[in-house]
């Protein structure tokens, strides 16, 4: 088994957790059915477009029902860039539970970091549209977020690369992780800037022999 995030450092996804009383259990329903209208809503018509009355209005509550959750559209869009980022890790640790060795390991982020972007473009685009116009009264918090999000993805390629160098490759476990993370990056701006020739899973094992090229 591939060695990944310890399971109690994973961020945890929106789920009723056991022994939770009705009423609990009702908010915290409330709040991940706000989530899922603010990213539908987001994603459509952008940051700057997108208002609380629409994500009320796909929600199927009154603008005042999410107030009782968030400050303000600013503080939404924290939450639902922050819980996508969390589903994301999680997805990434159950496909790495299930690798035996260290090449299907690395093929499997490879593939799943593709595949997301993939199934995923409208997010991929908001991302974009964050970081190019940064909100200044959220950006640090949302920034640290998405710098312990990396970290946590560079951890997982970290411990791949030690693996491989266990069974006699000779990597560098501390730059192969940038290299690969690097790359798929690029490949995910280009993507969307309309440069590739080719869609982003096309290119899926081209990237893996050119990573194992180099053991």
């Amino acid at each position: 088994m591939i060695p990944v995030l310890n399971k109690d450092s994973r961020a945890a996804v929106s789920a009723p957790l056991p022994g939770m009383g009705r009423k609990e259990r009702e908010r915290q329903q409330r709040r991940s059915a706000i989530l899922i209208a603010a990213r539908e809503v987001f994603e459509t018509q952008g940051y700057a477009n997108a208002t609380m009355a629409q994500i009320a209005e796909r929600a199927e509550f009154g603008v005042g029902s999410l107030y009782q959750f968030f400050p303000n559209k600013q503080g939404l869009f924290k939450e639902v860039l922050l819980d996508v980022n969390s589903r994301f890790n999680q997805g990434l640790c159950d496909r790495l539970d299930k690798c035996l060795s260290w090449k299907e390991g690395l093929s499997s982020f490879i593939e799943y970091k593709i595949d997301w972007m993939n199934e995923h473009p409208s997010f991929q685009r908001l991302v974009m549209e964050f970081f190019l116009s940064p909100l200044s009264d959220i950006s640090p918090e949302l920034i640290e977020g998405f710098k312990a999000f990396h970290m946590q993805n560079l951890k997982i390629l970290h411990d791949i690369f030690v693996r491989a160098n266990t069974e006699g490759h000779n990597y560098d476990p501390d730059l192969m992780p940038i290299v690969v993370m690097g790359t798929l990056n690029g490949l995910a701006n280009d993507w969307h800037l309309g440069l590739l020739k080719k869609k982003p899973q096309d290119y899926v094992t081209d990237m893996v022999n050119l990573m194992l090229g180099g053991g």
